[in-house]
């Protein structure tokens, strides 16, 4: 059978249920999610359900009965396929939200749910992203994400987000940098893109703070 993407009712059902009390408080939200199965997507190991299902519930909901949980694991499973297809689409990846950061450091905007999330998934696989031959290339492309995420306090993340310009150039970059960072990990040599030219996010990769959900 083939795959259906999900339908601007099932993504609403999803969206809906990650947002209810049947889910603990960290719970992953909707973007929170996209954006940690992106990175998953985007990792050159793969991740069984198994494993990111608990990340992304923090702990069992509270299904109503086995037809919704079904439906729910299914939903998420078939978002999980959405997006890999899109990645290895010639169309252009496309964040589900607007990129703009929030208004105050009390108020996550999307975007920056959906690049704490994506954080999320890389340091779940952390081993496979950051090869010694592919290390310093994939630390830059994740650096418009990073500083997008509320993850990081480092100086270099600080001086970009001090900086209503730099910042907004830099989450700009955000669905270019994650085909790049798709290109860079799960194709052949020659089909990788060169590395840009901008601020190095080298030895920022472990520096996280915070939690899930805002």
């Amino acid at each position: 059978m083939a795959h259906q993407p999900l339908d601007d009712l099932e993504l609403e059902t999803l969206e809906n249920f990650l947002e209810s009390d049947q889910v603990h408080e960290e719970c992953q939200n909707f973007v929170m999610t996209h954006g940690f199965l992106t990175a998953l997507s985007i990792c050159p190991v793969s991740t069984t359900e198994d494993k990111w299902l608990p990340v992304v519930f923090e702990d069992t909901p509270k299904f109503e009965n086995e037809k919704q949980e079904k439906q729910i694991l299914q939903y998420l499973s078939r978002l999980f396929i959405d997006i890999q297809k899109e990645l290895e689409s010639e169309d252009g990846f496309m964040v589900p939200c607007e990129l703009e950061m929030g208004q105050s450091p009390e108020e996550l905007s999307e975007l920056q749910e959906w690049a704490t999330g994506f954080m999320e998934g890389v340091f779940m696989t952390e081993g496979a992203w950051f090869e010694s031959e592919k290390e310093e290339v994939v630390a830059e492309l994740l650096l418009p994400i990073m500083v997008a995420s509320d993850l990081f306090d480092d100086e270099e993340v600080l001086q970009i987000r001090a900086s209503e310009k730099l910042t907004n150039s830099c989450i700009a970059q955000i669905p270019e940098v994650v085909t790049d960072l798709f290109l860079v990990l799960r194709t052949e040599p020659e089909k990788r893109p060169f590395p840009k030219h901008q601020p190095k996010a080298q030895g920022n990769k472990n520096k996280k703070k915070g939690g899930k959900k805002a």
